[in-house]
């Protein structure tokens, strides 16, 4: 037989207590393995968190870039509503004043 008895214990042959240190070395390997899986999936979720502030942030920024490249258009479509009501004013003046009003 591969074992025998000694004071009424099994003794284990050489083969067998290398696959239990291989088995208790996977089991370490594993269990390490599961930890560091569940610091990355902690890590992933503060990621995801992250990114969706960061997106908000960026989104608020695009709409102030907006408004900040529409103010210069805004303010000539302005002056330029003042101008042509001012040349309108002349040009209704020069009329009015030609029929003698």
């Amino acid at each position: 037989m591969g074992s025998g008895q000694k004071g009424g214990q099994m003794d284990h042959c050489p083969e067998h207590s290398a696959h239990k240190m291989s088995i208790e070395q996977h089991d370490h390997r594993l269990d390490e393995h599961g930890k560091s899986l569940d610091a990355l999936s902690e890590s992933l979720a503060v990621l995801r968190v992250i990114e969706q502030q960061n997106q908000v942030r960026i989104d608020e920024m695009n709409k102030r870039r907006a408004a900040l490249k529409a103010e210069p258009a805004d303010k000539w479509r302005k002056a330029s509503d003042y101008v042509l009501t001012g040349i309108l004013g002349v040009v209704l003046g020069l009329v009015a004043s030609n029929f003698g009003l």
